[in-house]
């Protein structure tokens, strides 16, 4: 997800869990175009512990 704030431009990593259950995992202010390898890596061992 895309979010805009008084900070600036923000992310939300998310997974979708049992169901109709969507999941944020992940939520952060992006200051360059490429996401960081730490967020992403963090919000995939959040999503493992979920399922």
């Amino acid at each position: 997800m895309r979010l805009k704030g008084r900070s600036g431009i923000s992310r939300a990593l998310y997974v979708t869990a049992l169901g109709k259950r969507v999941v944020i995992v992940r939520a952060f202010v992006k200051k360059t175009q490429k996401t960081p390898r730490r967020e992403i890596n963090l919000a995939l061992s959040r999503a493992k512990s979920i399922r």
